[in-house]
């Protein structure tokens, strides 16, 4: 079991963090982990996350029977065969094929998170399923927000209290003395201020409002769903597998 929480509020704070040995969770709830995790639960065989529009190109040259998905400001990049929509990433279309994904902001989260000991993919619809493996985690863990364009966002640090807050209140993890950092309490506090209305908060933080005007409100309500989906996705050697 881990010996400690911590939240990383913005990628650009991971160049400080040594994820060597950690046990980190990237989230990206708006969109790109719910994204991934729908994909996987929908039996894509993989997705791997590229910086680039062009990385995703590169890729593609080089995988048989790859879709390319992803997005800039939130629309499809034109020529990609898929957006960022979880709800894009249905069984009849992602069914035994790689996915090759880049984002503005997840799949740069996930870069970054490389070097750690493992590396999962969280978001709300899988939230219980992400708790039950670092249950299983040991030394410290870490849970990286993707934040928005290296700005912190509410809706990641809300997951992440989503985490910190059961673990610490997990009755083995309060005998063993779990230790929050000051990252981790404050994304405890948020959780508790909006944990009662996920879609709300949703629709009112600014990259939900962005989503919402840009005509792709319909994929808060998605995201905000809570425990729908088993799986836990992880990252190995740049790959991502169920």
């Amino acid at each position: 079991m881990p010996s400690s929480v911590d939240v990383v509020f913005s990628p650009h704070l991971l160049s400080f963090c040594d994820l060597f040995a950690k046990t980190v969770v990237v989230t990206d709830i708006l969109r790109a982990t719910t994204t991934i995790t729908v994909a996987l639960a929908n039996d894509a065989s993989s997705v791997s996350p590229v910086l680039t529009p062009a990385d995703a190109y590169h890729f593609a040259n080089h995988t048989p029977n790859v879709l390319i998905g992803g997005e800039r400001e939130g629309i499809r990049v034109d020529g990609f065969d898929l957006g960022n929509s979880p709800r894009e990433y249905t069984k009849s279309v992602v069914a035994g094929r790689p996915i090759v994904l880049t984002t503005t902001n997840g799949t740069r989260t996930l870069h970054a998170c490389q070097s750690a000991q493992s590396v999962f993919i969280g978001c709300f619809l899988n939230l219980q399923s992400t708790l039950d493996c670092l249950k299983r985690a040991t030394g410290e863990v870490v849970i990286a927000c993707s934040g928005r364009e290296g700005s912190f966002c509410l809706e990641d640090a809300v997951f992440a209290g989503a985490c910190a807050d059961a673990l610490k209140s997990d009755a083995e993890y309060k005998r063993r003395g779990l230790q929050l950092t000051d990252a981790a309490e404050a994304a405890r506090i948020l959780y508790h201020e909006h944990c009662h209305d996920l879609i709300g908060m949703m629709k009112s933080c600014y990259h939900g409002n962005y989503l919402a005007n840009i005509g792709l409100g319909v994929d808060l309500e998605f995201c905000a769903q809570t425990n729908t989906i088993e799986i836990v996705p992880r990252q190995i050697d740049g790959r991502i597998v169920a």
